[in-house]
């Protein structure tokens, strides 16, 4: 969901800075591989880096930065696979390339939180790419990941029941755009499988394509006040 304009204006001035560049760097990394002039792989990596010398954001930034790589290297090595099987035929007969994209972002620093927001986009020559976006939580305090139900002060209950009057309101707004079992599939959904993630004053939660709607609905976004 887009936050408006007006909802920005009203952050209160320097909460920004509590994730930004004092407390983290953002590493960077693209990649391309061809075989005979063809190009068989494309790829970005942009993930933040703790500024904070103590052993939980140490432990965090080793986290973060395993995820990325194994993402990475998962479409990479199905590109070598490939390539190795058939040689350029594939991709000369298609005009098309293995393509990851992984984008971390720092939202949250507050009440002894980090929170991420982690988008993983993957294209390993299918009918269309795919993007996965989930969120990654860890205490300050033990740079261990925070559980779901442990995220926030509110019960469990509350959230999902929050959730499901969220998505029950968009459903009667655009019925098709969701899969008839839609709401059914939140309310009975294992609390920490749902993709959460902190940003100020609220709880993001993101359902990624044929979680809740077709493919082509994209992503569902909801923001909850805490």
């Amino acid at each position: 969901m887009l936050i408006s304009s007006a909802a920005v204006m009203s952050v209160p001035v320097g909460a920004a800075s509590k994730t930004g560049k004092k407390y983290v760097t953002y590493k960077t990394k693209k990649k391309t591989v061809k075989k005979s002039g063809v190009l068989i792989l494309s790829g970005s990596i942009k993930y933040p880096k703790l500024k904070s010398k103590s052993k939980a954001a140490k432990k965090v930034n080793k986290t973060i930065k395993k995820m990325v790589k194994k993402d990475a290297k998962y479409i990479t090595d199905l590109a070598y696979k490939d390539y190795k099987k058939s040689g350029l035929t594939n991709f000369k007969t298609t005009g098309w390339h293995y393509e990851y994209n992984v984008d971390v972002k720092f939202t949250y620093n507050k009440k002894g939180k980090y929170s991420f927001k982690y988008t993983y986009y993957s294209y390993a020559m299918g009918a269309h790419g795919y993007t996965a976006v989930s969120g990654l939580n860890f205490s300050k305090k033990t740079g261990k990941r925070i559980k779901n139900t442990k995220l926030t002060k509110y019960d469990p209950s509350v959230i999902r029941g929050k959730i499901s009057d969220k998505l029950s309101a968009e459903m009667e707004k655009q019925p098709s755009r969701y899969f008839s079992t839609a709401l059914t599939t939140v309310q009975n959904m294992d609390f920490d499988k749902f993709n959460f993630w902190l940003k100020g004053n609220y709880l993001y939660v993101i359902f990624n394509p044929y979680d809740i709607s077709p493919y082509m609905a994209g992503p569902t976004t909801f923001k909850i006040k805490l």
